[in-house]
């Protein structure tokens, strides 16, 4: 048998090397969306431990500065709530959760749809008692992501 010459054992172990960078991408890439997508969930979720423990400044980990939130609380009776900033978001949260009692955990979501795209990021969970649809638009930041613009949109209660 005769032995493959230099250079086809070089062509040959150049495309390996090509082949396994290609497969080494799309696993990198993948990696990547999997991390942003596990950010972003974790976003949410410390949403909801610094409103139920009342660490307002948490916050400022789940919301962009200049970030716009909607509060959809017509299905209960309510007006519906616009804020500009998340020193306005804050300033409201902290205004209203005083009336829920004492800091215990009420807040959860379930069912996160996450979809990356490039620095911008858009998600969906349910409140967890599925009376509720939490819609945001993220964006990445220099100290991770961060939510653009937050609708929690309520829905009304079965009679």
């Amino acid at each position: 048998a005769k032995m493959p010459s230099c250079r086809v054992q070089l062509g040959i172990f150049i495309r390996a090397i090509f082949m396994s960078a290609l497969v080494l991408g799309e696993n990198v890439d993948r990696l990547e969306t999997l991390a942003d997508k596990a950010e972003i969930v974790d976003v949410m979720s410390r949403y909801c431990y610094a409103v139920d423990f009342r660490n307002m400044e948490k916050l400022r980990d789940v919301f962009a500065p200049d970030a716009q939130a909607t509060y959809v609380l017509s299905p209960l009776g309510l007006d519906d709530v616009h804020l500009s900033g998340v020193d306005e978001i804050i300033g409201w949260l902290d205004s209203v959760l005083g009336n829920l009692g004492e800091p215990a955990p009420r807040h959860a979501m379930t069912n996160h749809l996450v979809e990356i795209d490039g620095d911008r990021a858009s998600s969906r969970s349910y409140m967890g008692s599925g009376a509720g649809l939490y819609t945001v638009e993220h964006v990445r930041t220099p100290d991770g992501w961060r939510a653009q613009t937050w609708e929690m949109r309520n829905f009304p209660r079965p009679a």
